[in-house]
């Protein structure tokens, strides 16, 4: 998971009430890999999962996504087998002043 910047973090801060962030998928041994992504939020329990195919070998799959505040886990998936977890916090910043 990684913010705007493409940096991967665990924690995100929102001051608009969400965060958006960036789930990427790379598979560097084959190409148009069939793999499911399974976020989930721990309070309130919340859980969604997805499918995608990957593109070409060692090439980014990007889904942005929207996140409340709060604890979450990404699962990425292929052939029902877990190949990466990330976990983190989106917590509510307050709103800068100028």
């Amino acid at each position: 998971m990684t913010d705007a910047l493409r940096t991967p973090v665990h924690r995100l801060g929102t001051s608009n009430g969400r965060a958006m962030a960036d789930l990427v998928f790379v598979d560097h041994v084959a190409d148009h890999t069939a793999y499911r992504t399974c976020v989930s939020r721990r309070s309130p329990k919340l859980s969604t999962c997805f499918d995608a195919v990957a593109g070409a070998e060692d090439v980014a799959n990007v889904t942005p996504l929207r996140f409340s505040p709060g604890s979450y886990r990404v699962a990425w998936k292929v052939g029902g087998a877990v190949v990466a977890r990330w976990s983190f916090t989106v917590v509510a910043s307050s709103p800068s002043t100028s």
